[in-house]
């Protein structure tokens, strides 16, 4: 018990969701306003970075909790900790995105655009469909910005039928009303990584500047006023403008923490403080409600046969061997959201013939901006990896300067011998050898295509050079939906290719780099990037799937056609890579937890 109320009761809900939630309403009665923060529900996604930016919004009277997740919104009663569908779609089909309004109703998103709760059932808004709003206190104005992850500074402010435009020198990420609608505060993100904040005149008047020179985010940045009007409260790394070096260091301890700026002297102090990300304030009654990231990322082993994951490395993911099985590599800099991505650098750690470690970590591949692990070539020589270098240090992932593609970089050499593979990709994924060092699949978005949707690319390697020869589509059958990452066969021409078909249905499909003999092995269910590898003798796949609302290591029989689990818990894992004597299995495990906290507003 805590406070009088019952907590950690575990619920498993829907698929790919794990719920522990603390029932935790009813009145503030006795609370302790000098008492720690309490977790009063608990998320855990079954995803790897695509919930890194997901938060809780609460409704007014803290009857329920909206969090927007990878796969749609969901609406969670705050008594039972059950999901309210009804209550979230409201007579609809299905909803991209909802907010609670100030007088408790729910504005959703639908294919058509934005829909209020009115007098006659659901209405239409004159608000874009990609627009972040939000309705002043009584509901004559609105206030919103469009797009946040390219151009598009502006905001609109004022009457829903003739909003007042306003450019406020950088990128806009948050907004919030104040209590009587008398002023809307805005957060916007320069490109030289500067955050500010501004006062808007509430009917769309004046803006002016209220603190400039903030370490904020790049993207959005859920902020809260006070009952009162004088505080404003928002997610900060730290009240100094950013060290734009500092955005590239694995493990800098970059997190962000809630801050109380006063809106006339612009003055901040830290409310919410400690490991991980805490951020989207929300202000409901008398209490102070936030989300903060619980984020543990490890390298596991796992034996080929199935069984308990043994923890390599911390802080730590997406592992590959080298060939003589002497090295894990692994990609360092944990999914923190200033700076998002920025921080990753690939490292390694030599290891002993059961997989355990021989020394400390070492870096493997370093440079500005992000960089994956890289897969050896057989022969152990080359290195290939994803990676958005940057010749210089960038304010955010999709800063002008970052790049996109495979590279290959010589295994010992100085990082400034490496050698840009591609110079056309967009979200590209990690890379893998043919059986003789000779060819590289990989797969990408494709650029004015729709997003989401990779296309898989074979990569011809002059061997003594590390140079492409010649980069090809691999064609694939008719209705294929898009490619998860492949696996070369280590002893044929064969490649394991997962397909995305929709939602978190996949399949997974052998063929040839020609795209000739394509079959279709299995269908499965996955909620990230799973991963697949195959065991030395080509007979086997391991691959990550979806087993009681988790990601678990499956392995799958080539000649048996039979799937069996290798692994259960509690922890997501995923990324597997086979040894090469076959005797383990290298993942990522995961445990990526979203909690909802609360405490008196002091």
């Amino acid at each position: 018990m805590v406070n009088g109320r019952p907590v950690g009761r575990r619920l498993v809900i829907g698929r790919g969701c794990a719920i522990l939630v603390a029932l935790c309403t009813g009145c503030r009665t006795g609370r302790d306003a000098s008492a720690p923060p309490e977790t009063v529900f608990t998320h855990q996604p079954a995803t790897w970075f695509e919930d890194g930016w997901s938060y809780y919004d609460v409704a007014p009277d803290g009857s329920a909790y909206v969090l927007g997740a990878r796969f749609g919104r969901t609406l969670f009663d705050a008594a039972t900790g059950q999901p309210d569908p009804d209550r979230l779609l409201g007579g609809l089909d299905g909803v991209q995105g909802a907010f609670f309004a100030p007088d408790g109703g729910l504005w959703r998103l639908t294919e058509e655009g934005w829909l209020v709760e009115g007098a006659a059932g659901l209405e239409p808004v004159p608000v874009p469909a990609d627009a972040s709003p939000r309705p002043s206190p009584d509901g004559s104005r609105v206030a919103y910005f469009r797009g946040t992850a390219g151009s598009g500074p502006t905001l609109f402010v004022g009457p829903l039928a003739s909003p007042t435009t306003h450019e406020l020198g950088g990128r806009v990420t948050g907004i919030a009303w104040s209590p009587d609608g008398s002023a809307l505060f805005a957060s916007t993100f320069r490109e030289d990584g500067v955050s500010e904040v501004y006062r808007v005149d509430g009917d769309g008047g004046a803006a002016a500047l209220v603190r400039s020179e903030l370490d904020g985010l790049a993207r959005f940045n859920k902020m809260a006023v006070s009952p009162d009007g004088a505080s404003l409260y928002l997610a900060l790394v730290g009240p100094e403008a950013p060290d734009a070096e500092a955005r590239h260091t694995p493990r800098a301890g970059r997190d962000t923490d809630i801050y109380r700026m006063d809106v006339e002297s612009g003055e901040l102090k830290a409310v919410v403080t400690g490991p991980g990300d805490d951020f989207a304030p929300r202000i409901v009654g008398g209490d102070f409600y936030w989300t903060h990231n619980e984020y543990r990322d490890v390298v596991a082993i796992v034996p080929i046969f199935g069984g308990a994951a043994r923890e390599i490395v911390g802080d730590a993911q997406i592992p590959s061997w080298s060939p003589d099985g002497g090295r894990i590599a692994f990609t360092v800099g944990g999914w923190m959201i200033a700076d998002w991505a920025l921080n990753m650098d690939a490292w390694a750690v030599d290891v002993d013939d059961v997989g355990d470690r021989r020394g400390e970590p070492y870096p493997l591949v370093t440079g500005y901006h992000e960089d994956f692990t890289p897969a050896w070539s057989p022969d152990g020589r080359w290195m290939a990896y994803h990676s958005h270098r940057s010749a210089r240090p960038v304010s955010h992932y999709f800063a002008e300067g970052g790049t996109d593609d495979i590279w290959l970089l010589e295994d010992g050499a100085p990082m400034s011998e490496e050698i840009r593979l591609t110079d056309f990709g967009w979200e590209v994924g990690m890379a893998d050898w043919n059986r003789t060092g000779t060819r590289l699949f990989f797969d990408s978005w494709e650029r004015g295509g729709p997003t989401g949707v990779s296309h898989p690319w074979i990569a011809t390697i002059d061997p003594a050079t590390g140079r492409a020869v010649s980069i090809e589509r691999l064609p694939l059958p008719d209705g294929f939906g898009g490619t998860v990452l492949a696996a070369w066969s280590p002893v044929t021409d064969e490649l394991a290719v997962v397909e995305r078909v929709e939602g978190v249905r996949h399949a997974m499909w052998l063929m040839r780099p020609d795209g000739s003999r394509a079959r279709r092995l299995f269908g499965f269910e996955a909620s990230t990037y799973g991963g697949v590898d195959w065991t030395p003798d080509g007979r086997t796949l391991v691959y990550g799937a979806l087993a009681d609302a988790r990601m678990q290591l499956f392995a799958y029989s080539i000649e048996d056609g039979a799937p069996t689990q290798l692994t259960e818990g509690i922890d997501d894992i995923v990324h597997p890579q086979v040894s090469a004597n076959g005797e383990w299995i290298a993942a990522s495990k995961l445990r990526h937890v979203k909690e909802l906290r609360r405490m008196p507003l002091r």
